[in-house]
C-alpha cells in the first residue's frame, strides 16, 4: 500500500500573498509539489500564475473550496491521490475567503492523506484593518486561529512597526502558531510538521458554516484598457471597496501583455507572458457587494470609450 500523501493547506485573506509564497516554495529544488488551486472568480488567474512551476496543477474555479464539499472537490482529491507516485507533497492554495476547518477535517479523516501544517498568510500592512472590519473580520480571524504556522508576507516593505503590530495580533488570536517572515529552513520545518488537531477547536462559534458565496461577490470585467495612468487612477478610486482585482491587460502602445493585480490595496502592473488559455483584457474582481463591482466596471467601460 502506498504511503499517505503529505498535504499542506495554504490559506489567507484576499491579496495576502499566498500565490507569491507558493511560487517561492515551488522555485526550491528537490521536491515535487502538486498544487491544487481554488480561484474564487471564474478566471483562474492564480492557477495560471502557478502552472509550469509545479509537478501538476489541479484547478478549482468559481467558488470557495471550503463551501464546495461536492463532487468537484472529491474528484480533485481523487486525482491528487492518483498522482502519488509522481509527487512528494500536495499543497492546496485555498481561495482568499476560505476557512481551513473543513479541508483540514477532510484531510485528517482520509487515511490516504497525511495532513501536515495549515499555513495562514497575512499581510502585516492590512491585517489590523481586515480584523476590525465587521463584515470580514471573522473570516480573517478564523484563518489565523486554524493555522499551525502564520507567514507574515511583504516583510521587506511592511516596516518594523507594522510587523510588530501584526505579530502581536496573530499571537493574541493563536498563541500556538509559529510565525515566519521568510520561506527559510525554520518555515520549511514548520511546513513539514503534522497538523495540530487542537487548532480545530478554535473554530467553535466562528461562523464555520458561513456560505462565502453570499458574503463575497465576484465579477468578470471585460475592458479595453486606457493608458497606464488612467487605469491606475480609476483603480485607485476603488481600491478600498474592491478587495482583489487581477487579470492580464494589453495597454495601448505596449509590446505585450501586463499582469494587473490589486492586493492589499496595492496595485501592480508588470509585463508578463500570457498563459495558455488566458484571455486578454478580462479582469476578475472580488468585493463584499455587487454595487462596488458594478461601479468599477462602469468606470472602466467609460474610460475605454474615451
Amino acid at each position: 500500500m502506498a504511503a499517505p500523501l503529505p498535504v499542506n493547506l495554504l490559506c489567507g485573506y484576499l491579496g495576502a500573498g499566498k500565490t507569491t509564497l507558493l511560487n517561492r516554495l515551488l522555485d526550491r529544488q528537490g521536491e515535487r509539489i502538486l498544487v491544487m488551486v481554488n480561484d474564487f472568480g471564474d478566471i483562474a488567474v492564480d492557477a495560471a500564475l502557478i502552472a509550469g512551476r509545479s509537478a501538476d496543477t489541479i484547478q478549482l474555479s468559481n467558488g470557495c473550496i471550503c463551501c464546495s464539499m461536492g463532487g468537484g472537490l472529491f474528484d480533485a482529491f481523487e486525482r491528487a491521490l492518483s498522482l502519488r507516485d509522481r509527487v512528494d507533497r500536495l499543497v492546496i492554495e485555498a481561495s482568499g475567503v476560505a476557512e481551513p476547518r473543513r479541508l483540514a477535517s477532510f484531510a485528517l479523516a482520509e487515511p490516504e492523506l497525511d495532513c501536515r501544517a495549515v499555513v495562514a498568510v497575512v499581510d502585516p500592512q492590512s491585517l489590523a484593518e481586515r480584523l476590525a472590519d465587521p463584515r470580514i473580520g471573522r473570516v480573517a480571524e478564523s484563518q489565523i486561529r486554524g493555522a499551525d504556522a502564520v507567514f507574515l508576507s511583504r516583510a521587506d516593505i511592511a516596516g518594523r512597526p507594522a510587523l510588530r503590530h501584526a505579530a502581536r495580533l496573530v499571537a493574541r488570536l493563536n498563541p500556538l502558531a509559529s510565525q515566519h517572515l521568510a520561506p527559510d529552513d525554520g518555515f520549511l520545518a514548520a511546513l513539514a510538521a503534522r497538523h495540530d488537531r487542537r487548532s480545530l477547536a478554535a473554530f467553535a462559534g466562528l461562523a464555520a458554516d458561513r456560505d462565502h458565496g453570499r458574503l463575497f461577490t465576484s465579477r468578470t470585467i471585460a475592458c479595453a484598457p486606457p493608458a497606464r495612468g488612467q487605469l491606475a487612477t480609476i483603480i485607485d478610486r476603488h481600491r478600498r471597496a474592491v478587495h482583489r482585482l487581477k487579470g492580464y491587460v494589453l495597454l495601448p502602445g505596449s509590446d505585450g501583455p501586463h499582469l494587473l493585480q490589486l492586493a492589499g490595496g496595492a496595485l501592480t502592473l508588470e509585463p508578463a507572458d500570457l498563459p495558455e488559455g488566458m484571455v486578454m483584457n478580462r479582469l476578475v474582481a472580488i468585493a463584499l457587494d455587487a454595487e462596488a463591482l458594478a461601479q468599477l466596471a462602469a468606470d472602466l467601460e467609460q474610460l475605454s470609450a474615451l
